[in-house]
C-alpha cells in the first residue's frame, strides 16, 4: 500500500509535469504561454538540435504526456494541463530550419499551431472529445501535425 507521503510526492511530480513546471497555472493564456517555450528553445538552440533529435524528443514528451495526464480531472481538458500544448508546438517545430530565417519560421509555426489548436478544424474537435488522456493530448498532437505539414510544404517551396 502506498503511503500518504508517497502519493503526495507523486501528485506533486505529476502536477509539475502536466503543468510544465507551473506554466499551466498562469491565470490567462496558459496554453499560449506554454506554446512559446518550445519556440524559445528552437529559436535559441535550433541549429544544435537535429530533426532526428526533435522527433525523439517529441516521442518522449508524448509518452510523458500520456502518463502524466492519465488521471482523473474534474474537467475534460483542464486549463492547467499544458504539456499537450508544449508537445503540439514542439511537433510544429520539427522541420523549422535554423539560421537567420529560423525565427520567421518559428513565428509561422507558432501561428499555425495556435490557429489549429484554437479553431479545432479538420476533425480536431472530434479528437478532443475522446476520453481522458487521449482527448487531452491527441487534439494538440494533430494540430501540431497539421502545422508541421504546412511548414514542411512552405520550407520546401521557399
Amino acid at each position: 500500500m502506498n503511503s500518504f507521503k508517497e502519493l503526495f510526492a507523486l501528485d506533486k511530480a505529476l502536477k509539475l509535469i502536466y503543468s510544465v513546471f507551473g506554466i499551466g497555472y498562469v491565470p490567462i493564456g496558459s496554453g499560449t504561454v506554454c506554446s512559446i517555450v518550445p519556440c524559445l528553445i528552437i529559436g535559441l538552440l535550433g541549429d544544435q538540435i537535429s530533426i532526428l533529435v526533435r522527433i525523439l524528443i517529441a516521442l518522449l514528451i508524448l509518452v510523458v504526456a500520456f502518463i502524466s495526464t492519465n488521471i482523473k480531472f474534474d474537467d475534460a481538458d483542464p486549463g492547467y494541463v499544458v504539456i499537450d500544448e508544449f508537445l503540439g508546438m514542439w511537433i510544429s517545430l520539427i522541420l523549422v530550419p535554423s539560421g537567420p530565417s529560423g525565427l520567421v519560421w518559428v513565428l509561422i509555426a507558432f501561428i499555425l499551431f495556435r490557429f489549429f489548436d484554437i479553431t479545432k478544424l479538420l476533425g480536431i474537435s472530434r479528437i478532443e472529445k475522446l476520453n481522458g488522456a487521449t482527448g487531452i493530448v491527441m487534439d494538440d498532437v494533430v494540430a501540431g501535425l497539421y502545422a508541421l505539414l504546412i511548414i514542411g510544404l512552405l520550407v520546401s517551396v521557399f
